[in-house]
């Protein structure tokens, strides 16, 4: 039986996603490094009376604060991230890439763009993690002087944590595809396309 071109990329898509995965599993150290040198860069500035600083350990990131716990005045919260659980975009996109025909060199750049819009959703999705631990995990005292104390400030740092967690990763590898590769869409889905498409204006 002829498959149809979406079937034919559907499961192209799916045949090479563990190759991906598992590729992006196994330099999962290499690929956090960059991400750990953003968000301490970021944290710290925007928090500098919170973080002292980001430890990478394999594929994990410690966040070393400024706070005590209790009873231990010379003593240091830290506590662990998982920024992979924020990076799976980066082998999904990477796979939907290599499905899809096109030029290599154009492959490439797209690829390389797609990547670092992905880094930076990773990065927001790790920072907003350390500022829900922060805020919500680590007691009435942490909070206050991480000065978020506010009710609209309680929930910015929830939606954006819930935000990064659970649409972003997902949404992002997507959205990048399709802006990088409407005509292709549009021998796939001509009626998608044609809905995507701004309306032209014409003058009579």
């Amino acid at each position: 039986m002829r498959l149809s071109p979406v079937a034919r990329f559907f499961w192209t898509v799916v045949f090479l996603l563990p190759f991906t995965f598992a590729a992006w599993y196994f330099m999962g150290i290499l690929l956090t490094t960059p991400v750990a040198a953003l968000v301490e860069w970021v944290m710290s500035g925007l928090f500098p009376q919170a973080l002292s600083g980001i430890e990478q350990h394999g594929f994990l990131l410690d966040v070393l604060t400024r706070f005590s716990p209790p009873g231990i005045p010379q003593g240091e919260l830290t506590f662990r991230v998982n920024p992979m659980i924020y990076g799976y975009s980066m082998p999904l996109y990477t796979a939907i890439l290599l499905a899809t025909p096109g030029r290599e060199g154009e492959k490439w750049r797209h690829w390389l763009i797609g990547i670092l819009i992905l880094y930076l959703v990773q990065v927001f999705g790790v920072c907003l993690d350390i500022l829900k631990t922060l805020t919500f995990e680590m007691g009435g005292q942490v909070t206050a002087q991480m000065h978020l104390t506010a009710q609209w400030q309680l929930d910015a740092v929830a939606l954006g944590y819930q935000f990064g967690y659970l649409i972003l990763p997902a949404v992002s590898p997507i959205a990048i595809w399709i802006a990088f590769h409407r005509p292709f869409i549009a021998t796939l889905a001509p009626g998608l396309a044609a809905r995507m498409t701004p309306p032209s204006d014409e003058s009579h």
